[in-house]
């Protein structure tokens, strides 16, 4: 059954045999947890629970697609918290990646408790070594998403899927002011090829 909307536009919805409007929603995420695909990276996975942001700030945690992957990769959440209301914090992607350096390696973890750790090797990822005031290695960039960040936390800067990292590209997690700060990245792979 197809139901038209009178228009003369050619806009229709289908129906379920149950009687219901069938509906186009992503379900990338849920399909990707129950494959075991999902990962998350946070301080937690890294050497630290928190880092004591400097009053002038940096990159603290980064997640670069290698040009070489055959995936891209779904941003499905970025969480951030900080201890002191009023730190700037900011989401930044499309920078250029050279000799990376005061940041410790991290790996992501499946967010299914039913697979093994692992991940593909299209990835690298790093939070900072609290040494100097952030991951040196990074130019340019966009600065896509900035807020002033309350006390406590978390906020949820990037929800569902609004960013895609695509081979070759980077996103990153800048703070500024100080206080204790903590974040995590949620992602899925996609194909290269595939968009929504």
């Amino acid at each position: 059954m197809q139901i038209n909307d009178g228009t003369g536009g050619g806009h229709s919805a289908k129906v379920t045999g149950d009687g219901r409007v069938a509906v186009n929603a992503d379900d990338g995420c849920l399909a990707a947890a129950k494959a075991g695909l999902l990962y998350s990276m946070s301080m937690a996975t890294g050497s630290e629970q928190s880092l004591t942001i400097t009053s002038n700030g940096g990159i603290i945690m980064y997640l670069s697609n290698s040009s070489k992957a055959k995936k891209s990769l779904v941003i499905d959440s970025i969480l951030v918290a900080s201890g002191a209301a009023g730190m700037i914090c900011s989401v930044v992607t499309g920078m250029t990646e050279g000799s990376i350096a005061r940041a410790d390696p991290i790996d992501a973890l499946s967010t299914n408790t039913g697979y093994p750790i692992g991940h593909s090797a299209g990835y690298s990822a790093g939070v900072w070594d609290e040494v100097s005031d952030g991951i040196t290695g990074f130019t340019n960039g966009v600065y896509a998403i900035s807020t002033l960040l309350p006390a406590g936390g978390p906020v949820e800067l990037v929800p569902s899927g609004r960013f895609i990292v695509a081979p070759g590209g980077n996103i990153a997690v800048f703070a500024k002011n100080a206080g204790e700060f903590t974040s995590a990245i949620r992602f899925y792979e996609i194909d290269e090829h595939k968009g929504y």
